[in-house]
């Protein structure tokens, strides 16, 4: 069980959360307590990377957002040679949930912290966002009625140009699963880790 969930972490960051438990906890640690004593806090990491995703919109809205003849804040590429970078689908729909591009292009310094708790939040659910089943938000379909209309001359009008799409977000890979050697390399280095650790917990409880 242990070897499965430090897995991922290398041996020095191993080491260095199996020397904080024994100077630290009281109790053997489980392999979630040694993950955030080396700084693995899922809650952190989802925060950190909202805070990054954040820093990221108001650098693109303050480049690459214009206002077009209409009055709607679009993403435009300008008198710039290359075009603006592709937003992960994520950010995107953030944007679209927390007042759209005008809201970013036009906050003022007062409505900075405000704009900044909803994208945070927002960014946060996303996920469970997308995995709410629309079946289980549509009761039902309405029924369509047949109404007699005049028939009208079909109108010329110019096709209009489809923004390119951002691609979906692409979940972080999977560590590689380690060989039959790293694994009894693994099993022993933390086999005497942890009997280490054992021994300096069993020493304090004599101590106390």
């Amino acid at each position: 069980m242990y070897v499965e969930s430090l897995g991922d972490l290398s041996d020095e960051q191993i080491r260095r959360s199996v020397g904080r438990a024994i100077r630290e906890l009281k109790w053997f640690p489980k392999p979630a307590e040694l993950r955030e004593l080396v700084g693995h806090n899922p809650r952190d990491e989802q925060d950190a990377e909202a805070r990054a995703a954040w820093g990221v919109v108001v650098n693109f809205a303050e480049k690459y957002v214009q206002s077009d003849p209409q009055g709607c804040y679009v993403v435009d590429q300008g008198v710039r040679r290359v075009p603006p970078p592709v937003l992960s689908q994520r950010i995107l729909d953030t944007v679209r949930r927390t007042g759209g591009w005008r809201a970013y292009k036009l906050m003022r310094a007062s409505d900075l912290p405000h704009q900044q708790k909803r994208f945070i939040a927002e960014y946060g659910i996303w996920t469970a966002v997308e995995q709410v089943p629309e079946s289980r938000l549509l009761t039902e379909m309405p029924r369509l009625q047949l109404v007699a209309k005049p028939i009208e001359p079909p109108s010329v009008t110019e096709p209009k140009q489809e923004q390119p799409k951002a691609p979906a977000s692409k979940p972080k890979p999977m560590p590689e699963p380690l060989t039959d050697a790293q694994l009894r390399d693994r099993r022993e280095m933390l086999r005497q880790q942890i009997a280490a650790l054992s021994k300096a917990t069993d020493a304090k409880g004599e101590q106390q």
